[in-house]
């Protein structure tokens, strides 16, 4: 069973095809939640309801989507729900990789990076998150998201212009 697709795996719906889609994506998702919130137990909790609520609502995944999209559908929901109540603020607690750079110049970039994608609004630093870093295609993120892909192409263009526009007034790169 650890061999078959996501897709498949989801519509036998079993606890065990299940745990085979946990620890298949587990990781992405849980990381994509921590840079997202103030602290890892909130991030946690969080990461804990995604997958509780796509286990319950593993019947209604129709494979229109691939799973990860699903689920990480499902975690922005939950980031943005969260939020509504009001009990977190965005603070990415991870470094980001510099381009090209090293040493502490590279953490210095790395912090700005960071900085810079902290300052976007939340629907474009999660655009930017799971194409950038979870290396989601840009159709699966605006599905994600509620975008169309077209508006997605341009405001990841848009975003990452940005950045590297603040990258470039502070003098990282050159």
């Amino acid at each position: 069973m650890r061999d078959l697709p996501d897709g498949e795996l989801a519509s036998i719906g079993t606890r065990e095809a299940f745990e085979i889609l946990f620890h298949r994506h587990r990781t992405p998702v849980f990381h994509f939640i921590a840079r997202q919130v103030t602290d890892r137990a909130l991030a946690e909790d969080l990461f804990q309801t995604v997958f509780l609520k796509a286990f319950r609502s593993l019947s209604t995944f129709r494979g229109a989507s691939e799973f990860r999209t699903w689920l990480f559908s499902i975690a922005v929901h939950q980031i943005a729900d969260e939020r509504r109540r009001g009990k977190s603020t965005v603070a990415l607690t991870e470094t980001f990789p510099a381009p090209q750079a090293r040493g502490p110049e590279s953490n210095e970039i790395g912090d700005l990076v960071r900085r810079a994608i902290e300052e976007l609004p939340e629907k474009h630093r999660q655009l930017f998150l799971l194409v950038r870093y979870h290396k989601v295609r840009i159709a699966e993120a605006a599905e994600a998201l509620g975008l169309t892909p077209g508006s997605a192409k341009v405001t990841l263009f848009r975003i990452q212009t940005r950045i590297g526009s603040q990258l470039k007034t502070l003098g990282a790169l050159l």
